[in-house]
Order: C-alpha cells, then structure tokens, then sequence
C-alpha cells in the first residue's frame, strides 16, 4: 500500500545579516546551511493497517508526510503508493489518497458546507449516486446534520475538523494521511474523531498514516508506531511491544507524613523529589520487587500513601529522545 525506501530530504537555509548592507551581501555572497530534516528512512504499510508516525517538533514528520503524498520530492529514495510514485502520478495517486494537515482547510470558507461538499465530489468524478449516498453516511457519522447549510467561516474549530473529514472521505481514498487531525479539540469532538477513524478502518480497510501529538490518538488507535528523532527511524513495531520493554522500569508515588529532608540511595533505583512531602522511586524491577521499594521507603520516611504509577506512552517516547531506546 505505501513503500517508502530510503528517503533523505535536507533543507538549505540562507542567513542574512541585518539591513541593506546584509541583503546585498546575502544576495551575491549568500551563506548557506542544510539542515537535515529526513535521513534515510524506510516504511512499509499495508493495507487496513493504522500506524502512528511520531516525534517532537523538527523531528521530520511532517517532511516524511509531504514526500508521501507528494507535495515534497526527496533528495534520495524512492516512495510508491499502491504502485505508483507520487510525484510523477499526481493525479491518479491524488484519486486514492485523503489528506488532512493540522488546521489546513479543504473547504470553502465563504460557502455553505454542503455545496463544498459537492465541489469537492466533482473534483474526483465521484457519481452523483454514490456522492448522496457517501454524504449522508458521512453526515450520520461525524453529526453533521445542523451544519450542512452553514457556512465554514461560522462554525466552530471541531465543527470544521468534522466537516475536514467528511469531505476527504467523499472519494473514499484507500490511504489516508492525518497530520495533528485533533490538535485543540475538546474532548468529545476527539472521541467522535477517533471513533469515525475506527468505522472506515474496519468497513473500508482504510490505511492511516497518523501523526500526533495526542497520544490518546496513537494509544487508541495505532497498534504499530514508528518513532522519528532528528531525521531518523530509532523505532518500527508494535506499541505493546515497545511498552513491554519499558515495563523493566516502574514507578511508585509517595507522599511522607513530614517534610523530606534526605534522598533515598540505592542500587537500580532512582529517587526523585516532586516537593516537600511527595517523592517518586523509579526502579528497575529484575533488580527490586514492588514490595521491596515499599519496604525501603516505610524505612526511611513516615509514609501516609503509596500510588503505583504506569508507565504512559508520553514517558515511554520522552526517554527515547532524551537517552535512546534501550536505556
């Protein structure tokens, strides 16, 4: 479904010294950077699969999405949808594809919905038989029976993103792209999201392409996660499984009945102060039981509580990037 084999893309920035004097010297003797934002990155997705692409911010996700799709040829590598290299077949890889960057519109601002609805169905030929009977699956779906007469300028941010999906849905694309598809939702808005995402997975075995921010999103959603980090893959797998190798490290929470005055030192643990009276133990657990680090903590301090703490996917990433996949 999509082949990505060896992609590279490096950015060339000129810098400019301030004022015309600078502009002049920019122009004929410009001093040149290159930044790069891709390197080397391979991807194989199926067919129904939902992945979730993640990274901080300049990690090169959105780059890796706009040479899938096209819009951004690469340096070096190659990409293939369905069979077919999107830059050089636009418009038939445009025909199976949807894409959705951020806040970016789709639709007419000044129109009623419904008539952007219809501009968009003619755009990719869909049959106006098949267009009414998508639009009103859609419409029942995302709820967006009150708005269809309305113009986007008047609705609000999750009454946009809704009527963004629907219409990216009307030629029914077997690959979908979702670049922050719930960033500054409520959280209502995000669960009717992610609910649609599941329906045209499982109907239509619809393949998504999911970066996020929200990892509600990719836990939800993603059994398989790709992981970028300053232009590069550092991991492609199962989200269970890239848990289960976190798992080697736990957390329990306290809180002391009086103010911590001293850390708690040991081997294969890690004390942490969150104030006066809370303290977080981070322990390595083929080296310490959960009964073990309870033990040593009621041994030095007057305990009032004891949280044990799961380890989230956000904890999970934010240590890959600070220290590696292995640490």
């Amino acid at each position: 479904m999509i082949e990505a084999h060896h992609l590279s893309k490096t950015y060339t920035i000129v810098d400019k010294e301030a004022g015309l004097l600078g502009s002049i010297k920019s122009f004929f003797q410009p001093k040149k950077r290159y930044i790069p934002a891709v390197q080397d990155i391979s991807l194989s997705v199926q067919k129904g699969e939902i992945i979730g692409y993640i990274g901080s911010n300049g990690s090169g996700k959105s780059t890796t999405i706009k040479m899938l799709t096209g819009v951004l040829y690469p340096d070096q590598g190659q990409v293939l949808i369905n069979g077919l290299e999107p830059v050089k077949e636009r418009t038939a890889v445009n025909r199976q594809i949807g894409v959705l960057f951020g806040q970016k519109s789709h639709l007419k601002w000044d129109i009623p919905v419904i008539e952007s609805f219809f501009l968009h169905a003619k755009i990719y030929d869909v049959p106006n038989q098949l267009y009414q009977e998508r639009l009103t699956r859609l419409t029942k779906l995302l709820e967006l029976e009150s708005i269809l007469h309305q113009p986007i300028r008047n609705l609000s941010l999750g009454q946009r993103v809704k009527c963004e999906f629907a219409a990216i849905f009307l030629h029914q694309p077997a690959v979908v792209f979702l670049d922050e598809p719930t960033i500054g939702l409520d959280a209502s808005v995000k669960e009717l999201i992610r609910n649609f995402i599941r329906t045209m997975n499982e109907e239509y075995q619809t393949t998504f392409l999911i970066t996020s921010h929200d990892m509600q999103d990719i836990e939800t959603l993603c059994k398989r996660i790709v992981i970028i980090d300053k232009g590069q893959k550092v991991y492609d797998g199962s989200l269970i499984h890239l848990k289960e190798n976190f798992s080697k490290v736990k957390t329990i929470a306290f809180t002391s009945h009086t103010a911590i005055e001293t850390p708690l030192e040991a081997p294969y643990l890690e004390w942490e102060q969150v104030d006066s009276h809370h303290f977080e133990i981070h322990y390595q657990t083929e080296h310490h039981s959960n009964a073990h680090i309870i033990q040593l903590a009621f041994t030095h301090y007057p305990i009032d509580d004891v949280t044990m703490k799961e380890v989230t996917i956000e904890q999970i990433v934010k240590r890959i990037y600070e220290g590696g996949l292995h640490d």
